[in-house]
């Protein structure tokens, strides 16, 4: 019976995955989570160097087993290393940090749930591994953190989420190739210690 429901669960994920993959050629990104499966559309089109970092990541299996360490009532935030907001990618043919600068345009908005964006302190060119998914619109953070993608399957996972819930798997399941090239690293210093800011949308050098 279990099975059985596992089974219609992952059929219905797998249509909305292919009624995505017909809105254009931005790759599909699912996360299996200990709470269920995630599809992210990322919008390699409209933010590309971001785009490029995230699906690198995936590419290198970077995600697989870190957990969701923050969690408030308008986003869930995971992708960090060190597991408590400290952490960055670090590359391991550079021994570097790889840092992003800024990408955002007026394209994009956090107006709904399942916006997709990047972590940062409060350098704006801080950006590097840990990104967050919106449970509610926040709009005054538009402009400010760079959006790369949208959940098109999995918000009632998203929703669902709660401290230490982790990523099983992270795989791109179409249109991972070619893309733009990497990034130039920043000089951005790390974040900070993770701890959730006090006003829900409110980022700060910890929140971030």
């Amino acid at each position: 019976m279990q099975f059985s429901k596992l089974i219609l669960a992952a059929m219905a994920g797998l249509c909305c995955i292919t009624a995505a993959r017909a809105q254009g050629a931005d790759p599909i990104v699912v996360m299996q989570t200990t709470r269920g499966q995630i599809a992210i559309r990322v919008y390699r089109s409209m933010a590309p160097r971001t785009a490029w970092n995230f699906l690198d990541l995936v590419s290198r299996g970077f995600y697989n087993g870190l957990t969701f360490h923050r969690i408030e009532t308008w986003c869930i935030q995971g992708g960090d290393p060190n597991g408590n907001g400290s952490g960055d990618f670090v590359d391991p043919q550079t021994g570097r940090a790889r840092y992003l600068d800024l990408e955002v345009t007026p394209r994009l908005h956090h107006n709904a749930a399942g916006v997709v964006a990047m972590a940062r302190s409060g350098n704006p060119n801080s950006a590097s591994c840990q990104f967050y998914i919106t449970k509610s619109p926040v709009p005054q953070l538009d402009m400010q953190y760079a959006i790369f993608g949208g959940v098109v399957d999995g918000l009632n996972v998203v929703r669902s989420i709660g401290r230490g819930d982790r990523i099983i798997s992270a795989q791109i399941v179409e249109g991972g190739g070619g893309g733009p090239a990497a990034p130039q690293q920043s000089s951005a210093p790390r974040r900070g210690s993770g701890t959730s800011a006090s006003n829900a949308g409110t980022p700060t050098d910890s929140g971030f």
